[in-house]
């Protein structure tokens, strides 16, 4: 069987999964066309930046899935919602944490300019030390001690881990039931490889690993379809991306299916 006859038999056994993911990254990829704007502020650059990183994530999934390549698709999937956390995060205090978000690149580059001395042209180091020296104020804070610090994330001191900024998104069950299990995934741990173990292939003399096991499919797709659903309506609140009732009615309508999808194979929809 080549690629294309084993995609077209992955997207026909999920007809519909499919059908839904591709109208919305139809809809996305004509508002990335159109949109021309940049940065009327820091938290509208900042979702100018995001909408794209989440669209180029979006459609890697879907593209992955097409060849039951579901590892890859969940270690994508885990990064889509991260960013759908921290995109929420941000919006919480726009006006605050839009500068801060950007503002880390510049805290980044100091921090290799520092411990990358060779691989930084020299002449780049002041440029790089007077835009630091400018930022640097918005994430300073002074420990129980007294002493100057400097965060080792760029949400620190505001929130200690990345779970607390899925609580304060509203995303606490996500993170327990979605997140955590596709980080056993990244991090390569025993269950990474269960859905190659639930579709082997067995004879009397042998048993084969279901190398292509389609399994997560539906519901990578599914999950891959809200959280970038969630993305593009509150990057589309500031920057105007699309039409906004027409994006509603394309993430209602496949939020309705993937939720009847869950019901049917008793699963609670979330």
């Amino acid at each position: 069987m080549s690629e294309q006859e084993f995609r077209e038999r992955t997207v026909s056994k999920y007809r519909i999964h499919f059908q839904h993911v591709y109208s919305l990254h139809e809809f996305a990829q004509q508002a990335i066309v159109n949109f021309k704007g940049f940065s009327q502020n820091a938290y509208h650059a900042a979702l100018t930046l995001i909408f794209p990183k989440a669209y180029k994530s979006f459609d890697a999934i879907r593209r992955l899935c097409e060849i039951a390549s579901c590892e890859d698709a969940a270690v994508i999937l885990r990064s889509l919602l991260s960013l759908l956390a921290m995109t929420r995060w941000i919006s919480l205090d726009p006006g605050k944490r839009g500068k801060r978000y950007l503002a880390w690149y510049w805290v980044a580059m100091h921090s290799d300019a520092q411990h990358f001395k060779d691989r930084v042209p020299p002449e780049w180091t002041p440029v790089i030390q007077r835009h630091y020296n400018r930022i640097k104020g918005q994430f300073e804070y002074q420990d129980a001690r007294g002493r100057t610090r400097m965060p080792m994330q760029w949400y620190q001191p505001d929130v200690r881990t990345l779970r607390d900024i899925f609580i304060e998104a509203g995303l606490e069950k996500h993170y327990e039931e979605a997140y955590k299990p596709l980080s056993g995934i990244e991090h390569s741990d025993a269950t990474a490889y269960l859905p190659m173990l639930m579709s082997m292939e067995g004879t009397q003399n042998e048993r084969r690993l279901e190398i292509q096991s389609d399994l997560n499919a539906p519901d990578y797709l599914r999950n891959s379809f809200q959280y970038f659903g969630d993305i593009f309506r509150i990057c589309n609140k500031t920057n105007h991306l699309a039409d906004a009732s027409e994006l509603d009615q394309i993430i209602t309508k496949g939020k309705e299916f993937y939720e009847a999808d869950m019901r049917s194979r008793g699963l609670p929809p979330y």
